[in-house]
């Protein structure tokens, strides 16, 4: 009960202090809070990205590995220049590779594509010229992709295989560069970055709404052709080529990586002993290279909170210093009728740790506010998780305890003899 007591004392004196001092508490409560606010944005936003991602690539099936020609990141080493890099010194993958992989026993479906959507791409028709987001892929694509047809048709397998130059639009496509008007089976022409149309037209066959996912906010002006069609008529970077491969349903998916595996360095002409010039990614990869990546992004905007926490702190110190010196006196009689150094010291703690978890509650407040207008009116997905909270209170805590030691202490010193006959 004596410790209750002491430390509803402390948080009523607290409170005392943050009136009296308006301007001094404004500044230390307005550190610590834009600190725990900054902490707690980025982890809802860092939180919510990631459950996004994640659920694209479940969407995607667990089992569903990729093959590419070379490591995600370009597998560049120390000290090894891009030209040098496995991204530039292995050869690209050729499409007719991931039919033979089809004929594996363990595989379910083997298909080549090609994502352009940031090659800097653009459609015309008549007058009408807008970018697009192109991206090469096989007839089973909304199988994998999880997206909607909205009217029209998907290509069939012998469109892809024959590369036909179809073309499926999604609906931002089809309004920025019709307008109004119907974009089933009106043709257009798909030019390079370099501005050379394409040696045929594709015709509009159905339009496609993408899944909803964050990356889907970001990204519009989707166009599907067949990635024969691409490769047959659109000119790009045959790097950019991969395949995705789906393993039977009940296959262990290491069983179909390994004739994956096999399959590759046979059509490469890779002998024993000889580096694999290509690369299996799997889905648990792809999360892992993911979380790495935001991990350091979490880790960079903490540091920089953490400046607005010193601020702060050192608020804290400058406060505190001045309330010992207000109240030496009261120090002094507190002592004289029997208080202990550790009751000085819980006091003043207990003073700074209220002024700090204020500025923590303001930056709580604020975040929540940031991270809902962020949900509900951008595609960014946004969502606090409950270790963010508990985080920000404790740091905000820490914070005060950690920066007030050194005042509290300094009273809890101080000889009663002296303190009471200061002026």
């Amino acid at each position: 009960m004596n410790w209750l007591t002491a430390l509803g004392e402390g948080i009523v004196i607290a409170v005392d202090s943050l009136r009296s001092n308006k301007v001094r508490s404004g500044l230390t409560i307005l550190g610590v809070m834009i600190g725990v606010m900054v902490v707690m944005v980025m982890a809802a936003v860092i939180t919510g990205i990631n459950d996004s991602f994640t659920e694209i690539i479940s969407s995607r099936g667990v089992t569903t590995f990729y093959v590419a020609h070379a490591r995600m990141g370009g597998g560049v080493q120390t000290g090894t220049s891009e030209e040098e890099s496995d991204f530039m010194k292995n050869p690209p993958l050729e499409p007719r590779w991931a039919r033979q992989i089809q004929e594996l026993p363990d595989v379910a479906q083997a298909d080549a594509f090609a994502d352009l959507s940031s090659s800097g791409y653009r459609a015309r028709w008549r007058d009408q010229d807008i970018g697009i987001a192109l991206v090469a892929v096989a007839s089973n694509y909304l199988e994998i992709d999880q997206g909607e047809l909205r009217d029209g048709r998907f290509f069939t397998n012998s469109e892809d295989e024959r590369g036909r130059p179809v073309a499926v639009v999604d609906s931002a496509v089809a309004a920025d560069l019709y307008g109004g008007l119907d974009p089933l089976h009106r043709q257009l022409q798909i030019s390079t970055p370099g501005g050379q149309g394409t040696a045929s037209p594709f015709q509009v066959i159905g339009t496609y709404k993408p899944p909803a996912n964050l990356f889907a906010g970001f990204v519009s002006h989707y166009m599907l052709v067949p990635f024969e069609a691409a490769w047959k008529y659109v000119p790009f970077w045959h790097r950019t080529v991969m395949y995705v491969v789906v393993p039977r349903k009940g296959v262990p998916i290491q069983e179909a990586i390994d004739q994956v595996h096999g399959k590759m360095r046979q059509v490469r002409g890779l002998r024993p002993g000889q580096s694999d010039d290509f690369a299996i990614i799997t889905q648990d990869e792809i999360l892992d290279l993911w979380n790495r990546l935001t991990t350091a992004l979490f880790s960079v905007m903490v540091a920089l909170s953490s400046v607005g926490l010193m601020v702060g702190g050192v608020g804290v110190i400058g406060i505190m210093m001045i309330s010992v010196t207000e109240r030496t006196r009261e120090i002094g009689v507190r002592k004289a009728l029997g208080a202990r150094k550790r009751d000085i010291l819980w006091q003043f703690l207990v003073e700074a740790a209220t002024v700090t978890l204020v500025g923590g509650g303001l930056g709580m407040a604020f975040g929540g506010l940031i991270v809902w207008g962020l949900d509900h009116w951008t595609p960014i997905p946004a969502s606090v998780p409950l270790w963010s909270i508990a985080a920000a209170l404790g740091v905000s805590a820490l914070t005060g305890v950690g920066f007030g030691l050194y005042p509290a202490s300094r009273g809890a010193r101080l000889d009663p003899v002296d303190a009471l006959r200061y002026e």
